[in-house]
């Protein structure tokens, strides 16, 4: 239950943080300066410090990066720019650095825990600065190992003591004012330190003024096709919406109440030859009355544009139109806000996105990102500020993403048909580098969909076989279409993928199992046997493999042999209970008198009543059935009657099972079973 309440509080904090919401609560990041009065008290100087960026920061670490005597700063923050140093112009101030260095027995390398007392001359204030070495400050951050006093107005040091852990003292003198030392732990003096020459210099980049417009320009990777989209008929059917073949579109989310928005629809009205000239088609969907707004009729959102002008393409927007476009920017941004009026979605002839405007755009804007053709222009265009690529190449989108969303939603065939959209844009592309392993999975995705939808079902083995011959290496393929082959029927095409799977990484264990499991199922028990008898040959410990051992020796019609390796599965793993009830099982009702054992299965069957107190029907059936085996006919039968009693009401399988043991014990006659 724990452990539950852990999870659901993970799946809260990433739901806030998707939802925008911040650790911080939008506040910039302060500086505090310590007034050094009687009483403890600071005063604000996050402006005049520089510190206060709108930044959601996270870690920070000190360190005096350019060895001129004054602390910097490093600051990490969960958004963008995720590293800041901030570099202290401050004047020069009088000061003294050391570096420590244990002698690695009684004391680390690094000499965590020493404490450092720096004793100075001339001072009445303090004339004892004291400093210990962390290992690990604040949230995920480690400062420098440097150990950095400022000496004020001393006139000069007297001496330093450092505190060693393990409990050595050292005192060192001839200290000097503006240097930097190592101490050796052992070593009576410091040694002067210099710092390198031919250090880079450090060259402050600007910082961008951050404005509170919610408007966005988003630059998408190439690879997202937009979903599957409809529009309301006049009569007020649904029709399915597609932008023209071989032409770019701009898909414009308004409302005929949202001012910004007819105030961008009458921009682009005056720009309508600008946009024909580049072949840009425009669609407006009207969302009059969706997402809980009354809004205009049909008739009166037209109206609205006639009004304007407007020369483009008008349509009724449905509410699966909306929800789809928000999956799309939600997988963009992994960022769960709902769209906002106006935004636009601009999306090239093959129909794939090329960015998402929140807020008003200008058709100068999206005329320059029709240009962008390349995935280099768009990574290019997408960044906010200059800098350099960690990765040579830009990469692809995800169109997973915006299926997964789609399923967190419940939509399942929504996601599949985006699914088989995308499968259908990309196929054409599968010779290009990257392609046939993103075909590969989306197609593999779709396979582990389509059996949960009976409107799918009959296609996901086809899904899964082009899966796997798209990525022919892929172990989670194979298994997921060894699983359909033998749902389906077919068997030997199951084992064929699980050897295949084998092959791929015969060292995975549970592949094995896994296939021996699959010849059990299908009642190849001879070929089940030779590997469960293969992996406990590689782990003699492995009880997993030896209690499926056990139940294909009884299948064989081998008991001694089963009872056997039953026993020594409940030696190497004594909680595998379903071990135990298989054993009572076969010790009270074998048809062999010399098979049967009939204590140690009374034994076994009622210690499993008792570790489930007797609310496990199957347990109950187990001990009822060596109870008969005693002779104890009349406690059998109220046994078997209590698991009856829970036996869930649709598991009339196993209920008909006990009915007719029941009769057995009823009539005063044991139960012999044939199939263990």
């Amino acid at each position: 239950m724990a452990s539950l309440r852990y999870k659901q509080g993970w799946r809260a904090l990433n739901r806030l943080l998707h939802e925008d919401r911040s650790f911080s609560g939008r506040e910039r990041n302060c500086a505090f300066l310590n007034c050094a009065g009687e009483s403890a008290s600071f005063a604000t100087a996050s402006a005049v410090t520089g510190f206060d960026f709108p930044d959601d920061g996270r870690g920070l670490a000190t360190s005096d990066w350019d060895f001129d005597g004054d602390i910097d700063v490093w600051t990490t923050n969960r958004t963008a720019p995720r590293v800041r140093l901030l570099k202290n112009n401050t004047p020069p101030k009088p000061f003294v650095a050391f570096k420590l260095r244990g002698n690695g027995t009684t004391c680390s390398r690094d000499a965590i825990g020493a404490r450092v007392e720096l004793h100075l001359r001339g001072t009445a204030k303090h004339p004892v600065r004291i400093r210990t070495l962390h290992g690990g400050e604040g949230f995920l951050s480690q400062s420098s190992n440097w150990i950095h006093f400022g000496t004020g107005d001393a006139s000069g040091i007297e001496k330093l003591v450092v505190r060693w852990p393990g409990g050595s003292i050292q005192e060192i003198t001839g200290i000097a004012p503006g240097k930097f030392y190592r101490i050796t732990q052992g070593q009576s003096s410091a040694e002067i330190f210099t710092p390198p020459a031919g250090r880079l210099p450090l060259m402050p980049s600007p910082s961008p003024e951050i404005t509170l417009d919610e408007s966005s320009r988003t630059i998408v990777q190439p690879g997202l096709p937009i979903p599957d989209l409809s529009t309301v008929a006049p009569d007020g059917s649904e029709v399915a919406w597609e932008p023209k073949p071989g032409r770019p579109t701009a898909i414009n989310i308004w409302a005929t109440w949202c001012a910004p928005c007819m105030g961008e629809l009458t921009a682009w009205t005056a720009q309508r030859d600008a946009l024909a000239a580049a072949g840009l088609d425009v669609v407006a969907f009207n969302t009059d009355g969706l997402a809980d707004k009354a809004g205009a009729s049909a008739g009166e959102a037209a109206a609205r544009l006639q009004k304007i002008g407007f020369p483009f393409t008008g349509v009724r927007a449905t509410a699966q139109s909306l929800a789809a476009l928000d999956y799309v920017q939600r997988a963009v941004l992994d960022r769960w806000k709902p769209l906002p009026l106006p935004s636009t979605f601009l999306v090239d002839g093959n129909g794939e996105l090329i960015a998402i405007y929140k807020g008003t755009v200008s058709a100068a804007q999206m005329l320059a990102d029709l240009k962008l053709t390349t995935a280099d222009q768009r990574r290019a265009a997408s960044a906010p500020f200059a800098g350099r690529w960690v990765d040579e190449h830009a990469g692809r989108a995800d169109p997973q993403r915006v299926a997964n969303l789609m399923l967190d939603h419940d939509e399942a065939d929504a996601a599949i048909l985006y699914l088989e959209r995308c499968i259908q844009l990309f196929t054409p592309q599968k010779h290009l580098p990257g392609y046939a392993r993103q075909l590969g999975d989306l197609q593999f995705m779709a396979g582990l969909l389509k059996p949960g939808s009976a409107r799918h079902q009959s296609s996901a083995i086809s899904s899964l076989m082009a899966a796997r011959d798209l990525i022919p290496d892929d172990l989670r393929i194979r298994k997921s279409l060894a699983q359909q082959f033998f749902g389906a029927g077919r068997k030997e095409e199951a084992a064929a993928e699980m050897l295949a799977a084998i092959k791929i990484n015969p060292a995975d264990g549970s592949l094995r199992t896994d296939l021996a499991d699959l010849y059990e199922q299908s009642g190849q028990l001879e070929k089940a046997k030779a590997i469960y008898g293969e992996l406990l040959a590689a782990n003699p410990k492995n009880a997993p493999a030896r209690y499926r051992l056990a139940g294909v020796l009884a299948r064989l019609g081998d008991p001694r042999a089963a009872i056997l390796n039953y026993r020594q599965t409940l030696t190497d793993a004594p909680r595998l209970i379903d071990a135990a009830n298989d054993l009572a099982r076969l010790l009270a009702g074998h048809p062999d008198a010399s098979v049967r054992a009939a204590d140690e299965a009374l034994a076994l069957a009622q210690r499993l009543c008792a570790i489930t107190k007797e609310q496990n029907p199957g347990f109950l059936d187990t001990l009822a059935l060596a109870l008969a085996n005693k002779g104890d006919y009349q406690q059998a039968a109220a046994v078997a009657t209590r698991a009856l009693s829970l036996i869930p009401s649709g598991d009339k399988s196993a209920a008909d099972s006990i009915r007719a043991r029941l009769k057995l014990y009823q009539a005063g006659q044991p139960c012999r079973l044939d199939v263990f």
